[in-house]
This record gives structure tokens, C-alpha cells and sequence, in this order.
């Protein structure tokens, strides 16, 4: 299929509006654009549809507020063009983003403290999916691991050569082996593990104020654009630690609906490779978990989670409610509505065994696959989605809920 960039610096609007919540990644709006013109295009080869992706541009109802968003628009000639708006907290990101390995620890090491001292946050875990305490543990294991064979290196050559030299030897083997764990983590990306973990407890303390903000500002806008009927649908996605910062944001919007005494207004919610439960079991995510039981109990909202148990970094196919309200009374969390449905993209089905088994092993390609082209057919296909002719609850339920 050939692929067309709109030329349109402000293209008009259409029937669906998306909002799209990344997750927590120093990289804007620009490298996700690029991804997708890049990404739709291998799609549209696949599926034999023809994606368009138009050009990036500042999101002009936010700018008088100081949003700095970025909007495009995706569209399929099949199917409907969508208005893509990229909620953008990236610059957030950067903010807190530890520049040196060594601080990025220092706080790992917290973050576990107060992980393994309340015991809230491993049982729910142990109980539902014991396969999520190993991507928890995964960024601990490796670093007390580099550390070890540091100190084992300085020890055995000390006893080797007693004295000074044997210690300064030991030194540098040690720094060898710390050097090599670095080198592995580029490949193996342990730090950002260990770095979703940190923001997940600084946002459970509240120390990430902006955040919230600026969320609660877009969430005001958006509200106006609905009920001013600027748009039919309304679809909010949240990827990744995104799919936890988009359940707070879905609830703002829901809180704006009603101040302007629209509360049945109807919100569409998409998870994509969540980790909720990593902000909702964090000591002190009291916000968070109110949040996440008020989108539940909403019948005006339609929650959908897509995420893949292959995906070891995410939550997929879990009972996400039991996890995060590991005490609530089981007949209360039954009487809510949402999430609808948990599905799964089959990630199986879409690529070759060989290629399968090489993502498997790349954990961060494989948690990025939600937003990527695959190399065959099937009923996962991103850009179909935000581009189908139907509603996205109709679109859902007639291709993945199984």
C-alpha cells in the first residue's frame, strides 16, 4: 500500500477524538509521530488497508491554557479519519528522569524498602499472578548481582595477592564486571524497569504535582470540545505506566462532565499493556485506587484493557480490581461494571515462531508492540482501531473479546 502524508497544517476536525497517554518515556510527541507514519505504513503492507497519517502540529485548544499537546490526524480509506491528540507529560519526564545510573539505584533501593516492608503490595501479587513478582524483582536481582561479583572480585584478589595490589587489581576487575553490567542494561533495559518502579512510588507520595495539573487542565478543554459537539466519540488511550496515569485522567474528564451537567456522557477508555496494579498496590496510592474504584462503578464509561501475558511488564489477562482492592469485599467488586472486557492481542498469531521467540526475549520490543505493525494478519491491528467505521466498544467486541 502507498503511503500519504496529509499536507494540511490544521486539518478538520472529525467524528472521533483520541487522546493518547504514553507512558513514562523522556521521548515527545515527534518520536511517537515518526513511529507511527513509520509503523502504519509496514501495517498497511499486511493488512492491505491504506493509512494515512497526517502532519504533527500544536494542539490549538490547549495552547491559550499553556498545553503544549500535539495533535495529527490518522485515517484509513475504509474506514474513519480520527483526530489524534498526544497528551504529552514527556518534558515531566525529563524533569525526573535520574541522569546518572548510580541515582537511579539510590532511589531503586527505596522504592524496594518500602515495597518489602509492606506486605500489601507482594501478597495480592503472590496470589493472582505469581509470574509479576519476578518482573518486580528483576531490576533488584540484577543489580545486587553486578554488586556481588564486584565484591567477589575484590575479595578473591585480595586473598590472591595480600596487599595493596591485590586490593587495586580487585578494584578493577570489580569496576569491569559494573561496567559490563551497564553495557548489558542498554540491552536488557533493567534501569527502566527500575525506573518505572521509582515514579510509581513518587507518584503514590504525591510528589508529582505537574502531573496531576496538567491533566486536570486538559481534562477541562476536552469536556468543552464533547459537549460543544466537536466530535461524536471519545476515546482515551493509555500505554503502558500511561494505562495508570489515563485512569485518573478519564475520571477528571468524568468529574468536568458533570460540572457542566453532562454526567452520562459517554467516555471510551483503552489500556494497552497495563501496569496499573504497580501504582494501585504502592503504600499510600490512595488517590490512585479511589480513582480507579470511581471509573469501575461508572456506567457511562467503557474500560477495555488489552494487554498480553507474553508481555512480562504488564498486567494481561488479570483480574485487575481483585488485585488492586485485595480487601474489599468480593461482592462489591463484583457488582462493578468495568473494566468490560480483558483481552489479549494474541501477539502469537501476528508474527512468525522465530520472530515470537526473539521478541520474547526483548522485553522492552515486546511491551511495544501494542503501537507497532506486526508481521502478519490478525485481530490486533492498532491502526485499525483508531481508524474503524464502527464505535470502538462495537469494533472491540466484534474482533477481540472472546
Amino acid at each position: 500500500m502507498l503511503y500519504q502524508q496529509e499536507k494540511a497544517e490544521l486539518p478538520s476536525k472529525n467524528d472521533r477524538l483520541i487522546l493518547f497517554v504514553g507512558g513514562y518515556d523522556p521521548r515527545g510527541a515527534r518520536h511517537y509521530h515518526q513511529m507511527m507514519q513509520r509503523e502504519s505504513l509496514k501495517q498497511g503492507e499486511v493488512s492491505q488497508e491504506s493509512y494515512k497519517v497526517g502532519s504533527r502540529h500544536r494542539w490549538e485548544p490547549g495552547l491559550k491554557e499553556g498545553l503544549l499537546h500535539s495533535q495529527w490526524t490518522i485515517s484509513n480509506d475504509r474506514g474513519k479519519s480520527s483526530d489524534y491528540v498526544f497528551v504529552d507529560w514527556s518534558d515531566l519526564v525529563r524533569q525526573s528522569w535520574a541522569s546518572r545510573i548510580a541515582d537511579v539505584v539510590w532511589q531503586g533501593l527505596k522504592t524496594y524498602f518500602l515495597i518489602f516492608r509492606n506486605k500489601n503490595v507482594l501478597s495480592p501479587l503472590l496470589k493472582v499472578t505469581p509470574y509479576a513478582i519476578w518482573t518486580l524483582v528483576y531490576p533488584l536481582v540484577c543489580m545486587l548481582l553486578c554488586l556481588a561479583l564486584a565484591c567477589i572480585a575484590i575479595t578473591v584478589s585480595y586473598k590472591i595477592n595480600p596487599g595493596w595490589v591485590g586490593f587495586a587489581n580487585g578494584i578493577l576487575i570489580g569496576s569491569i564486571f559494573l561496567w559490563a553490567g551497564y553495557a548489558l542494561d542498554k540491552k536488557i533495559h533493567v534501569s527502566w524497569l527500575l525506573r518505572i518502579l521509582n515514579f510509581s512510588r513518587k507518584e503514590a507520595e504525591n510528589s508529582v504535582h505537574e502531573v496531576d495539573d496538567r491533566f486536570k487542565r486538559t481534562a477541562k478543554i476536552v469536556a468543552r470540545q464533547i459537549i460543544s459537539g466537536d466530535y461524536q466519540e471519545l476515546v482515551v488511550i493509555g500505554f503502558s505506566v500511561g494505562s495508570a496515569v489515563a485512569v485518573s485522567f478519564a475520571r477528571s474528564i468524568r468529574e468536568e462532565f458533570i460540572l457542566e451537567g453532562c454526567p452520562k456522557q459517554k467516555i471510551n477508555l483503552l489500556t494497552l499493556g497495563n501496569c496499573i496494579p504497580l501504582f494501585s498496590l504502592m503504600p499510600g496510592a490512595d488517590r490512585m485506587r479511589s480513582n480507579l474504584f470511581e471509573l469501575a462503578k461508572d456506567e457511562s464509561s467503557y474500560w477495555v484493557d488489552i494487554s498480553s501475558p507474553s508481555d512480562s511488564v504488564s498486567f494481561g489477562m488479570c483480574d485487575l480490581l481483585a488485585l488492586s482492592f485485595p480487601k474489599q469485599d468480593s461482592k462489591v467488586l463484583a457488582g462493578c461494571v468495568n473494566p468490560r472486557h480483558m483481552c489479549t492481542p494474541r501477539f502469537h498469531k501476528l508474527f512468525t515462531p522465530s520472530a515470537y521467540r526473539w521478541m520474547k526475549r526483548n522485553k522492552m520490543r515486546m511491551h511495544f508492540q501494542y503501537l507497532m505493525a506486526s508481521d502478519l494478519s490478525g485481530a490486533y491491528d492498532y491502526f485499525k482501531l483508531l481508524t474503524c467505521k464502527e464505535s470502538l466498544p462495537d469494533f472491540i467486541e466484534k474482533r477481540l473479546v472472546r
